[in-house]
């Protein structure tokens, strides 16, 4: 139900708990009636029903919804009930796994939850650590390199074992350990969670591999994004991606620009013009050649733009997306097999 996740998604927001709401924003919700057996008063009865708030997700979300503290499960409960208009109350969700695997910032945000979850348990005799630890030392490696450069995150221990000498010469409880877990993690969380969490549909590589990796720099740094600064550099990377396109299947002894200037190694218009007139003649010519322009002129409009919104950052990430994904088309010229006209 649409509606109610985007009710529950809100209600958290509006609690200031954009973590738990970024989680919630890739699953899907639900309130079910369940039966299961139960003693009652010294009685046993296999059939009570009970409705329990179910919340469907994928990987790794699914893992970081279960590691959350009670209080935060039983928020997340909250949440779906507004969504879906009930009076009661609930105290805990349950989870289900589905079989995707999530991208973006949120996978992030999960395994630093799960991260801040791991480092709470071994602390207070939860799981061993000889158990896990190889588990941390990966998971660790991956957040470090995947973090923003401008999001402080600032976990000095590179294994559990060094958390255990730290918690072993500094804190006598288990709240002291807790309260430091949450101090180090809190702010990294805060800050990945008002991060851009409008959805960019991916597309299939073109096979012009310098044009998929910058089309995946700009996938990227859109999921970052989170002022003016960024979204303009966006444009910038879209503008790359479409000179890189053009100069991979652009060949000037194959193809005449339409107005006979010689195109430079940055025109990507011409260059493009000239390729599909080359290779795709017919009535579609002009609007394949229209699109192409189009999205070049998105690209440096945001490039420029003072004033760049993430939902035009995310436009031109889409346009530049398609128009690769045109030239593509007509690169495979009806083989099914990318047959680039230059090497780039």
């Amino acid at each position: 139900m649409a509606d109610a996740l985007e009710i529950a998604r809100t209600f958290l927001e509006s609690l200031h708990r954009f973590e738990l709401a970024m989680l919630i924003d890739r699953c899907s919700i639900a309130i079910q009636t369940v039966k299961e057996g139960r003693v009652i008063d010294d009685e046993w009865y296999p059939n009570v029903q009970e409705e329990v708030v179910t919340v469907y997700a994928p990987t790794p979300i699914d893992d970081a919804l279960e590691a959350l503290p009670p209080e935060d499960r039983k928020r997340i409960a909250e949440a779906v009930a507004n969504g879906y208009l009930k009076r009661r109350s609930y105290d805990d969700i349950r989870v289900e796994s589905i079989p995707h695997v999530a991208d973006g910032i949120v996978t992030l945000l999960a395994e630093m939850i799960i991260h801040r979850a791991m480092m709470v348990s071994v602390a207070t005799g939860g799981t061993r650590i000889q158990e896990v630890n190889d588990y941390y030392i990966t998971r660790e490696a991956r957040i470090r390199e995947r973090m923003p450069t401008d999001i402080k995150y600032a976990n000095p221990h590179d294994d559990l074992w060094a958390w255990y000498k730290h918690w072993n010469a500094n804190f006598g409880s288990y709240a002291e350990r807790r309260q430091y877990v949450r101090e180090m993690f809190n702010p990294a969380i805060a800050a990945l969670s008002r991060r851009s969490t409008v959805a960019i549909p991916e597309r299939e590589p073109t096979g012009f591999e310098r044009v998929d990796r910058a089309m995946g720099k700009a996938r990227s740094q859109f999921e970052l994004a989170s002022d003016e600064e960024d979204y303009q550099a966006i444009g910038l990377l879209c503008r790359e991606v479409i000179i890189s396109l053009a100069q991979a299947v652009f060949d000037p002894e194959i193809h005449e620009t339409l107005d006979g200037v010689t195109a430079s190694a940055t025109d990507a218009n011409r260059m493009l013009e000239a390729y599909i007139g080359h290779v795709f003649p017919g009535g579609s010519n002009k609007e394949v050649r229209a699109h192409a322009r189009a999205s070049l002129a998105l690209a440096l409009n945001l490039q420029h733009r003072r004033t760049a919104t993430k939902q035009l950052a995310a436009l031109c990430v889409e346009a530049t997306a398609s128009t690769t994904a045109v030239i593509s088309i007509i690169a495979k010229q009806g083989s099914g097999v990318l047959q680039p006209i230059a090497s780039d």
